[in-house]
This record gives structure tokens, sequence and C-alpha cells, in this order.
């Protein structure tokens, strides 16, 4: 007597819904996009520098992106013709 096979037909899951475009990066994220190592993004937060930041628990931040894109804009210096 035969088994009946414990595999069926393979169905492809249904497609993802589209990805939400992220806003909201974590501090080693947004560390990682200013070219800064997270101490010293964690450092420049805690003395009032830096990018603006939410506060989403006691513990946690993140950063807007587009905060971020301002906050670098705002430092970029143009060189001066000599």
């Amino acid at each position: 007597m035969t088994r009946p096979s414990k595999h069926t037909a393979t169905t492809l899951p249904p497609p993802a819904p589209p990805r939400i475009p992220v806003e909201y990066v974590t501090a080693q994220e947004a560390a990682a996009y200013l070219g800064l190592g997270l101490p010293t993004l964690n450092a420049m937060r805690q003395v009032g520098l830096g990018p603006e930041f939410v506060r989403v628990s006691p513990r946690r931040v993140v950063y807007e992106i587009a905060a971020l894109r301002e906050y670098a804009a705002a430092r970029t210096v143009k060189p001066s013709v000599a």
C-alpha cells in the first residue's frame, strides 16, 4: 500500500504590499548617514548639538531623515575663490 504524499503542490505567497517609505532611522543609522560614530552622535545630542531627534521613549530616540538632510545641508561649505 502506498502512503499519501505529505507534500502538496507548492503555491507562492501573495505579493507583499508596497513598502511605506521609511521616514525615521535609528541613532546607529543616523550616525552612519552623517559619517559619524554612534558615540559622537550621542554626545552631540546630550549637549544640545546635532540634528533634531524624536524621543519615542525614555531610552530610545529616532531621527527623521529630512532632519538629517537639513542638518547636513546647513553645514555645507562652499569653497571660496582665492
